[in-house]
């Protein structure tokens, strides 16, 4: 996906958040931002990716700053894990199914409006795990599609942010329920809050897939000139890449992969969901095309 005018002060105001949530100085923070902004505008064309573009730029604010700005991020739903898997399980406790699946595929997606990447994040209450579930709308709904093509499948499945992990975990049970071989891929360094290989070992996925692999890189997706070998053959030789978040829309989109990734996102911005063809804030469950 291209850069839109939208997404410049969006990238520069999610790094400016980071270095409050750091508690930065004011001297500080402003030479951080500075050096950042410089960066930025070298990397500007007209045909960039943007999320591509965001990971360069959090490559640099990491240079400046940590290593993992979000360490206490995520190390706060880490240690939440088995309490909101347990909450988000019982969710679909008793249903059979497609409906079982639905359900699976509705909490996947309410996970994903758990992030702390996007400009003005301000996190739902997990206490109401039931109520939000039935405030989740898919705008644009293939979910029948999904549940069609990975039964007896080979599947990749690619994490996206941290607070997600408790609901992929629902969405992955089934997928093994429906017979299909998957493979989880993560991120091998740090991208804002999304999960790393670190992260996953940690709530056990590896215990729960076929496969949990690294992607060989800390980008904000699965970029070709960027992962490694074998990140490229399992998403080359499955028959169905189930994608989460923006970033990974934002890229795959525009590779020939699209044609066998569904994408599960909530689209957060005006930019993703102009492309999309659906509100702000709404859900979708779409395959590539």
């Amino acid at each position: 996906m291209r850069l839109s005018p939208e997404c410049i002060p969006c990238i520069l105001e999610v790094r400016r958040r980071e270095l409050e949530i750091l508690e930065m100085d004011e001297a500080e923070a402003s030479k951080v931002m500075i050096e950042v902004t410089k960066y930025m505008s070298e990397l500007l064309s007209e045909d960039v990716n943007v999320t591509k573009l965001a990971s360069q730029v959090y490559r640099k604010f990491k240079e400046l700053t940590l290593e993992d700005p979000y360490f206490y991020v995520r190390e706060r739903v880490l240690s939440k894990f088995p309490e909101i898997r347990e909450l988000a399980l019982k969710a679909i406790e008793g249903l059979k199914g497609y409906r079982r699946f639905c359900e699976a595929v509705k909490l996947s997606l309410l996970g994903n409006s758990f992030d702390y990447g996007v400009a003005e994040f301000s996190p739902p209450r997990l206490e109401l795990i039931g109520e939000l579930m039935n405030s989740v709308h898919v705008e644009k709904d293939q979910t029948l599609q999904l549940y069609e093509a990975v039964k007896a499948s080979k599947a990749v499945f690619l994490l996206d942010n941290v607070e997600e992990l408790p609901f992929d975990y629902v969405l992955l049970s089934e997928l093994k329920r429906l017979g299909c071989r998957v493979t989880v891929i993560a991120k091998s360094g740090t991208f804002q809050n999304d999960a790393t290989i670190i992260d996953a070992r940690q709530v056990g996925l590896q215990e729960l897939v076929d496969r949990l692999i690294e992607s060989g890189t800390d980008g904000s997706s699965v970029f070709v000139d960027e992962i490694s070998d074998e990140a490229k053959r399992e998403l080359t030789t499955s028959n169905v890449i189930i994608a989460k978040g923006m970033a990974h829309y934002e890229y795959l989109s525009e590779t020939p992969l699209k044609s066998k990734t569904f994408f599960l996102l909530r689209a957060k911005c005006r930019v993703v969901a102009r492309e999309l063809g659906v509100s702000v804030g709404s859900y979708v469950v779409v395959r590539g095309s």
